[in-house]
Formats: structure tokens, sequence, C-alpha cells
């Protein structure tokens, strides 16, 4: 399944949400908080990024960047697994998960759904790789592989100690000697926190 076909997806159902009668516009500020299961919702993301962060130990998962539909992997179970926040000030449409699922129904865009539904499970097999390697290098490593894979544009603002801390429960300390072998050995190259080159794993 290529991005294209995910991108094409999101903006379908986007559409669909936005034209609704039955969706409202909602800016949230930098930082704001959102529970999309508490109130039964889901959004479409038209502008901004969000966090997902899980409920039982606020540990973050995923980073998502708009345009994106929110909220399609809780829409019909009874859990409160995750939770959201924004990066930055953001621009959504929502609409209630009833009203969601008779529009999914009556515009056919299950498979639309389902498209976007796989691409972030796949996103959350790429966050467990990361973490269950055998050791903190390890682990440190995929994550700087993974930040070396973002465009260079996005990765620029990239802090590596921000962005494995908030991920996982390992110390600062336990980082920084990590990083600061693998700059020995010169596998990365790090300045002021951001990476600037990865060699060839």
């Amino acid at each position: 399944m290529s991005a294209i076909n995910i991108e094409r997806s999101v903006s379908i159902i986007g559409t669909e949400i936005e034209s609704s009668e039955h969706a409202h516009y909602s800016e949230r500020k930098k930082n704001q908080r959102i529970e999309l299961k508490t109130y039964n919702n889901v959004c479409y993301l038209k502008n901004g990024t969000v966090s997902v962060y899980r409920m039982e130990n606020d540990m973050l998962t995923l980073a998502i960047r708009a345009p994106a539909i929110l909220g399609l992997a809780q829409m019909r179970n009874e859990t409160k697994s995750h939770y959201l926040r924004c990066d930055v000030d953001c621009v959504m449409w929502v609409i209630s998960t009833a009203d969601a699922i008779e529009l999914f129904n009556s515009r056919n865009l299950w498979m639309h759904a389902y498209d976007i539904l796989t691409r972030h499970l796949q996103m959350y097999f790429i966050r467990e790789n990361m973490l269950s390697q055998p050791t903190i290098r390890g682990i440190v490593m995929e994550h700087l592989k993974y930040i070396w894979s973002l465009p260079q544009a996005e990765r620029q603002f990239v802090s590596v100690y921000t962005f494995i801390l908030a991920r996982n429960q390992i110390s600062r300390s336990a980082v920084h000697k990590v990083l600061r072998e693998f700059i020995a050995r010169g596998e990365a190259h790090i300045h002021r926190g951001k990476l600037y080159w990865l060699k060839e794993q």
C-alpha cells in the first residue's frame, strides 16, 4: 500500500467530514489535550501536528502530522487507551462517532478508513521494533535510524534527546553514554542535540 493511497484516503474522508452538516470546526492550542474517546469523536486534522500518548503511563507513542484522520482505532471499542496533545496550534473538523459511522456507511468510506488504520498499525509496528531491542544501544540506534529517515526539513528541528527520552523509560545519562559511544566510533554526528549524519547500518 503506497503513501499516495493513504494520502488519497485521508483527503477523501477529510473532505466528507468537513462537508458534513454534523461536523464542527475546532481550533486547538499548542499543548492542549484532546480525548476523542471520552467524547466519542472522530476528527479530521487539517493543520498541525499531534502526539499520541498512552493513557496508563503518559508515554508518547506516535506523532501524527496533518492531514490525518484521528480516532478511528477507538471508535468501535470502549477502551480509552490513548489521548492526543497538540504539538502546535491545530485546526480540525470534529464529528461524533455515531455520525462518523453513518457517514462512512452512506458514503462507502470504510475501505479508506481501513487503509488509514492499517497505516497507523504499521507505525505502531515500527515503534515496537524500536523498543524491542535487547540493549539500550540497540534501542537508541533504532531511534536514530527513525530520526534519520525523516525529511531533512523536519529532522533539523528534532532534538535527539527529547525524541528518545519521551518514548522510553531510559535515563538521560544512559542515552548520553550510548550517543557518545556512537560519535566516538564515527557512527553518528550530533551537533547541539540534532542528528546531522548517521552511518549506514
